[in-house]
């Protein structure tokens, strides 16, 4: 698991240092991001949508990953209640305890561990699980608004649309080539990026609910999912990749929102960084039971 795992950590460790030797700055880690969300992974949720196989198994990721979705929300907001957090807090604490990073993290461990096929499980996950929840209940937790623009003005979105239309049909060998291609840039770019951002600073405020809101996702969720599974006996690659989904951090969306709407930010960044670095030993650890 760990030597499969290791090019997640060597990608993301070799881009922390060279913005530390002063090579890359950390602003320049959002032209990576665009070059994703603009470029690669539109053009990849093309690419694995389009050589989905069975439509039971669509309905049973997307149908997890919004299960997964409701019961750490739930869960999360009564712990904040119990605990009697202030508003701007609790909604945080919800946010990065709801929300999980299924794609900038979600989609390396999902081609690390399970090559192709699971990463096309994962952007299905994702898209329509965890994308769809940020802008739905991401911002009505945050404003109590729904925006549909926010769906329609995001590129991956219509590369989901497009991979559905293509399924079962013939593309051009050049065309398809190119999408493989570009594909294949995506995860290295993410993992790049994502050592840009590292900020080990950010783990030291609100550490403690940053640790409890970490705790939840990351522990007490994905073991209620592999309780269900193995209740279910359910163990076919892609709930091994909705158990892996199910398992992954706080979003960085998650302090995106919580900055861009005045929450709390300390708490929301806190839970991010932690995040990243518990992954690397929690996540093989939970796989490992199924």
């Amino acid at each position: 698991m760990y030597e499969k795992l290791f090019f997640l950590v060597a990608t993301i460790l070799s881009s922390y240092l060279l913005k530390a030797g002063g090579i890359f700055k950390e602003k320049e880690a959002n032209t990576f991001i665009n070059f994703v969300i603009y470029f690669a992974l539109p053009l990849t949720v093309v690419e694995s949508i389009r050589n989905l196989k069975s439509g039971k198994e669509v309905v049973e990721v997307v149908g997890f990953a919004w299960g997964v979705i409701l019961f750490s929300f739930l869960l999360s907001a009564l712990v904040g209640r119990v605990l009697k957090l202030p508003d701007k807090t609790f909604k945080s604490f919800v946010l990065v305890c709801s929300l999980g990073n299924t794609a900038f993290l979600g989609y390396p461990y999902a081609y690390a561990v399970f090559g192709d096929e699971g990463l096309r499980y994962a952007i299905l996950y994702d898209q329509l699980g965890s994308f769809l929840a940020v802008i739905t209940l991401g911002l009505f937790v945050s404003t109590g608004k729904f925006s549909l623009r926010e769906v329609l003005t995001f590129p991956p979105f219509w590369g989901l649309v497009a991979g559905f239309l293509l399924i079962g049909r013939e593309i051009p060998s050049y065309i398809d080539r190119f999408l493989e291609v570009s594909a294949d840039s995506l995860i290295p770019v993410i993992l790049f990026s994502l050592g840009l951002k590292l900020d080990l600073r950010g783990i030291r405020e609100s550490i403690t609910l940053g640790t409890l809101a970490t705790g939840i996702k990351m522990v007490v969720v994905p073991l209620g999912v592999l309780l269900l599974l193995k209740a279910l006996g359910l163990n076919q690659l892609h709930h091994r990749v909705i158990l892996l989904e199910s398992s992954m951090p706080a979003m960085v969306m998650s302090a995106v929102i919580a900055i861009k709407y005045g929450l709390d930010e300390r708490l929301a960044v806190s839970a991010v960084m932690l995040g990243v670095f518990a992954s690397f030993f929690t996540v093989p650890v939970i796989l490992s039971y199924l």
